[in-house]
């Protein structure tokens, strides 16, 4: 007879305006592109989080030198002619590129590896498999919608109604693309998902959905299921993750064929979904406004309530990312300490 799952896994990430705020440490352009400041940066940043946080588990007092890549969300948009703007207190954005019909209906898959800023992925690549030995990291491939918003911008939502061929061309290249970079960074590094959520295996490629709740049901069902199905059987395991909440779309979610892991956000109904999904991993995202705003009492209620309606304890994980300047410490110890208290109640009571 196999023990009772004692533990849920909870982490907590930070925006990058708390680290610039806080410590004068930039996720600029100079962080995507130079390999060793990035790894400095991310070493400073575990010795941080060990500093301020290390009673609670996070962080490294002497972290290992982690050669990986990173280069936001921006790659695939960048590719298909967005302009990219970076910051130092935000995450890089794309701007839409807002292509006109005719560009879009002329979209071809790009060779990925032969295209910028790939190009330079690439190099980092070899740089840091020839200094350590190998190369860790992943690239965010963006979502089918994602980034068929960036490439056309506002438009797209008016083409569901009045140009479906055109959405369909265009989700299908976004598609191909995708196939092709998730392929070649997995053959890589081994993993895919890392960029995207630290709660999923690493080797699950992570669906980045961001925007599906911006639509009904019915139009994710008609365009943007098939390309999601057709990822799902190309990129196993997989996940997808959906940081608003989900529950207009949770009947299409569970249409997906080898979905394992569905990471969700506030306000999900997590009792509804477990229903419709009764297999598969559940990660529960507490708002960050809530940890930034509320108190640590309202916060240790909040993973209550996702315990309570998110089990069972072996298909769900629970964390709050994107924390903002000013998010209270004694939050992300509630947090942590709440999933830590009932973790050790179950376990007292199954001894």
């Amino acid at each position: 007879m196999s023990k009772p799952v004692t533990k849920i896994t909870a982490k907590v990430g930070f925006y990058p305006n708390w680290w610039h705020k806080n410590y004068g440490i930039s996720l600029d352009r100079k962080y995507y592109m130079d390999p060793d400041h990035r790894l400095e940066v991310f070493r400073e940043q575990q010795k941080i989080l060990h500093q301020r946080f290390g009673d609670i588990g996070m962080g490294n007092p002497d972290p290992p030198v982690e050669p990986f890549v990173d280069y936001g969300m921006v790659l695939l948009p960048e590719v298909f002619g967005c302009e990219i703007t970076f910051f130092e207190d935000a995450i890089p954005w794309a701007n839409p590129a807002n292509l006109s019909d005719e560009q879009i209906m002329s979209l071809k898959v790009p060779d990925i590896t032969n295209s910028y800023p790939m190009t330079e992925i690439i190099r980092q690549m070899d740089y840091l498999e020839g200094k350590y030995g190998r190369v860790t990291g992943d690239i965010n491939t963006t979502g089918v919608l994602n980034l068929g918003l960036k490439v056309r911008g506002d438009q797209l939502y008016l083409d569901f109604y009045e140009n479906p061929e055109l959405v369909h061309h265009l989700f299908n290249t976004c598609t191909e693309t995708i196939i092709q970079l998730a392929n070649y960074v997995k053959a890589r590094t081994g993993t895919l998902g890392k960029s995207v959520t630290p709660m999923a295996r690493p080797e699950t490629y992570v669906l980045p959905n961001c925007t599906v709740v911006h639509v009904s049901n019915d139009l994710y069902e008609e365009f943007v299921l098939p390309y999601d199905q057709k990822l799902a059987k190309q990129l196993q395991p997989f996940g997808i993750h959906h940081c608003g909440k989900g529950d207009q779309v949770l009947e299409g979610y569970s249409k997906i064929s080898g979905l394992s892991f569905l990471e969700v956000g506030p306000k999900t109904d997590l009792a509804r979904l477990r229903r419709l999904m009764p297999d598969v991993h559940i990660n529960a995202r507490i708002d960050p406004v809530r940890m930034l705003q509320c108190s640590a009492g309202e916060i240790a209620q909040d993973v209550r309530d996702l315990i309570d309606t998110g089990g069972p304890l072996d298909k769900l994980s629970i964390d709050a990312v994107g924390c903002d300047y000013g998010t209270p410490d004694e939050n992300v110890r509630a947090m942590h300490n709440t999933v830590l208290e009932h973790c050790q109640k179950i376990a007292a009571i199954t001894a």
